[in-house]
């Protein structure tokens, strides 16, 4: 039995799209923050408030780059010597949750006050 080899990139495919779910909770989070101690809620574009318009900006650009990392994820090839078959679907596989769970945490942004 031969072992596959390793590299250290391996595992951080695998958890890429959970450091970038974990990016994008820390800056919505912070975002708010921010934007409700300096009353950006109360200034307007196009219809929205400045805060929402924030946070859709930050949770649009993380679900972007997590759709780009999956799409990477994806045309990996299916086995050679330098991604074992078991990287690519783990790594799948993980991104897809965390796209997941990156939309479920930004679902709120349009429905919900954000200042209260």
């Amino acid at each position: 039995m031969t072992r596959a080899p390793t590299r250290p990139a391996s595992l951080l495919l695998i958890s890429a799209g959970f450091i970038v779910w974990a990016l994008a909770f820390t800056l919505l989070y912070g975002g708010l923050s921010v934007g409700c101690a300096f009353g950006w809620q109360s200034e307007m574009i196009g219809g929205n408030s400045l805060l929402r318009v924030v946070l859709l900006a930050i949770w649009g650009l993380h679900i972007v780059a997590l759709i780009g990392l999956l799409i990477y994820c994806v045309r990996l090839p299916r086995s050679d010597e330098t991604t074992p078959a078991f990287t690519r679907k783990a790594a799948i596989g993980t991104t897809v949750t965390a796209l997941v769970a990156t939309v479920w945490t930004g679902l709120p942004i349009p429905a919900l006050s954000q200042c209260v």
